[in-house]
């Protein structure tokens, strides 16, 4: 569970990985050769408190979902300066991943089973969707989802929310395990893995790995308070091509550029 996460995330990593899934540590071994640096563009005011778990990008705005118990909520933000133009809390459950589709942002939650639509101007509640087992990350390619829950496995689903297939990520061979946030852009899933520092480019009809970012130069920047406040939150605008991408309490989000 995420929560137990937190505090066992160090006694995981020390671990060996077991059915042949990587462990937090292995995922971490990358050389210096393998890394792809993004350039850093600018960067950006973002709230210390938001346990930011999804982003999105649309139409000149950032959409933001927080989690925790009591302190989930989704927000609109101006990438301009980072001011905070709507938040509603999302009372009663720990928000995760989230996703836009025909105009309508869905919200995770991590344990309740249920996705929450809401519309993108208003945040008008609009309906639910069932799901069985955690929900951890959400993206869309415009036509269908892409989910996570903490596992090696993406689930793609339908705009109803019903599963059309599944594919297991795999990285130098190995199983990915602790995929979390996602984001689709040209054609592939970016995606943070809990208590990693790097992002994971994946093929997502393969579930291959071709790329690897490596986020530690945002890591020292914002240089966190605390094990928890890692790496989380992709958001991808298709006009300037830049990425933006935040941590769980960060006070400062970046743009980005990341190398072809």
């Amino acid at each position: 569970m995420k929560q137990l996460l937190f505090s066992l995330v160090l006694l995981v990593m020390l671990l060996p990985a077991q059915n042949g899934c990587a462990s937090a540590e292995s995922n971490d071994r990358v050389g210096p050769d393998d890394l792809v640096r993004p350039e850093i563009v600018r960067t950006i005011p973002h709230d210390p408190q938001a346990f930011t778990q999804g982003l999105v990008y649309a139409s000149g705005k950032l959409y933001e979902s927080t989690g925790l118990i009591g302190r989930s909520s989704l927000r609109r933000i101006d990438p301009k300066n980072g001011t905070i133009e709507r938040l509603m809390p999302l009372d009663g459950i720990f928000a995760e991943g989230l996703a836009l589709m025909d105009d309508r942002l869905v919200v995770l939650s991590l344990h309740s089973r249920r996705a929450l639509v809401f519309s993108r101007q208003e945040f008008t509640h609009l309906a639910v969707h069932a799901y069985q087992g955690e929900g951890w990350g959400l993206a869309t390619d415009d036509a269908t989802f892409y989910m996570s829950n903490g596992t090696d496995t993406l689930y793609q689903r339908n705009k109803n929310f019903e599963i059309i297939r599944t594919v297991s990520v795999r990285w130098n061979g190995k199983h990915l395990s602790r995929i979390n946030e996602l984001e689709y852009a040209d054609g592939k899933l970016y995606a943070n893995v809990w208590s990693s520092d790097y992002i994971f480019v994946i093929d997502p009809q393969s579930g291959t790995v071709t790329r690897v970012i490596d986020g530690t130069p945002l890591i020292r920047a914002v240089a966190p308070r605390d094990e928890r406040d890692v790496l989380n939150g992709i958001a991808y605008d298709p006009v300037a091509r830049t990425f933006y991408l935040t941590g769980k309490n960060w006070p400062l989000m970046f743009e980005v550029r990341i190398p072809e």
